[in-house]
């Protein structure tokens, strides 16, 4: 499966136009990931955060604290988390000048081994595992609202939606970054009109009186005191925000990146805090706790309450919304397998750009299938848990590369730099996370994404440790180049 270390020039192209180094050119164009991502369109990645979450983990935020008070807690608290560590990967974004997120902070700051433990789980696992939920949400909100009623939905209904979605989200992303962005530009402008909505009647309500349940008076009554099982609710809460470490896996297409990328997450994320909150406490100004608790739909339930015979706005908002961040997903994501096998740490093909398209074709294929896959023998609830727990273990040692890069490249120009504390506490954070699954006996979902972690290992020591190439892979290499029209980018290593 894997190929490490130099590239070799013996590879046959499916250009005439193959130069002594081995790299390929389009004529004499050289073939690179463009730099089409400006401030507007960089905020749009980072609009990818508001997806299905907002629509789904409500329920199981507020479950996992007992009250409304101590929810609002929770959502805040997640966010200023995720602010933090956003924060943190912009400088170190900066600083190793590459696009690759956590794969390039951890193999700088740690070596090469957990470099390639995280870009194996995440390439495999954890982002096709997150576009599969995001998929499979916008297919259970798209069948509830084709389909109205009290009659149950067949699974298989709701698979082949998010299996489309995938499909045509994957295609957009093949064709072109421009015709991504722009259309994601259009889907964050619907979402935020469906959350716009909410929050609006929310108001509405709050200004005719209804506000029993989020009366603090009352609001922090049955809050969970236990520490260790909040820490469900923490990663129902944090969900929502899951993306924020996105818009670094596509630095090298960002217009002057040591501007927009700090900027972009200082407006992004500070905005969407503010809309979570108003949302939730929207939610309760309609619906009671207990009602927000026993409806998976909650946006649904919300829109029936509230909006009468306009209610499949939401659902609808929400179908647009979802499908939205499967594209963006799939723009951020399909980045880290190209940067991965640029580094030689995978397959040389995952490195290849498509000559007409500008876009790494080889990773889009991957993480769609790879999709595909989950979507047809995963749900949402068992994908949740293990991917959020393999996530914050690989997030916690991604951000204390800030204090490590720091120490060891002292000279690296930091024209943006964080506060040493942000890291230590986001850190924290997901010590807590990670070890509290453990305190009463850790889920099966826990042990089976533990076990695919240090799988990789197996994979690391031959191919990329003692580097054995497998013959067969000089004619798989070969098939593919010449099934996407791709050759290896000419990138050039940042000073």
């Amino acid at each position: 499966m894997m190929e490490s270390g130099s590239r070799s020039s013996s590879i046959p192209s499916v250009s005439s136009s193959v130069g002594p180094s081995g790299r390929r050119s389009a004529g004499d164009e050289q073939v690179h990931l463009r730099r089409e991502l400006g401030l507007l369109k960089v905020s749009i990645v980072m609009g990818s955060i508001i997806g299905s979450g907002i629509f789904i983990s409500p329920q199981g935020v507020l479950r996992g604290t007992g009250s409304v008070g101590l929810s609002l807690i929770v959502w805040l608290v997640c966010g200023l988390v995720s602010l933090a560590g956003a924060l943190c990967f912009a400088e170190l974004s900066i600083v190793t000048g590459k696009s690759g997120s956590q794969y390039i902070y951890l193999k700088e700051a740690y070596g090469n081994i957990p470099g390639f433990l995280y870009s194996w789980t995440s390439s495999l696992l954890m982002r096709p595992g997150g576009l599969a939920m995001v998929t499979l949400a916008m297919g259970a909100y798209l069948t509830d609202f084709l389909l109205p009623g009290d009659c149950p939905v067949p699974d298989t209904l709701i698979k082949l939606f998010a299996v489309l979605a995938i499909m045509f989200a994957g295609f957009v992303n093949a064709v072109s970054v421009k015709w991504t962005t722009h259309l994601q530009v259009a889907f964050t402008m619907s979402k935020v009109v469906a959350l716009l909505v909410i929050v609006g009647v929310g108001l509405s309500q709050i200004i005719q009186g209804h506000t029993d349940a989020v009366n603090p008076s009352v609001s922090f009554h049955g809050s969970n005191k236990d520490i260790i099982s909040l820490a469900a609710a923490f990663y129902q809460g944090l969900y929502p925000y899951d993306g924020w470490g996105s818009l670094n896996t596509v630095y090298e297409e960002v217009n002057n990146p040591k501007r927009n990328v700090p900027l972009a997450v200082i407006i992004g994320i500070p905005l969407t805090i503010v809309i979570y909150i108003l949302v939730n406490i929207s939610y309760l100004t309609v619906l009671t706790p207990d009602e927000v608790i026993a409806s998976d739909a909650v946006a649904v339930a919300f829109a029936e309450r509230s909006l009468g015979a306009m209610s499949w706005v939401i659902p609808l908002g929400i179908c647009i919304s979802t499908f939205g961040g499967s594209m963006c997903s799939i723009l951020s994501d399909a980045r880290l397998p190209y940067v991965t096998s640029r580094e030689g740490h995978m397959a040389q093909f995952l490195s290849m750009i498509s000559i007409n398209r500008r876009t790494p074709l080889p990773g889009i294929g991957l993480e769609v299938l790879v999709a595909l896959f989950l979507v047809a023998i995963g749900s949402f609830d068992t994908l949740l848990y293990g991917l959020s727990f393999a996530g914050w273990g690989f997030y916690g040692a991604a951000v204390m590369a800030v204090p490590v890069l720091r120490y060891r490249l002292p000279n690296r120009p930091r024209p943006f730099k964080v506060p040493i504390i942000l890291p230590i506490l986001v850190f924290l954070c997901s010590l807590y996370l990670i070890v509290s699954p453990f305190v009463n006996g850790p889920d099966m979902e826990i042990v089976y994404a533990s076990l695919f972690i240090l799988s990789g290992l197996l994979l690391y020591i031959p191919f990329v440790h003692f580097k054995y190439h497998p013959r067969v892979m000089r004619h798989v290499t070969l098939f593919l180049q010449k099934l996407f029209v791709a050759v290896p980018s000419d990138y050039v290593e940042p000073e």
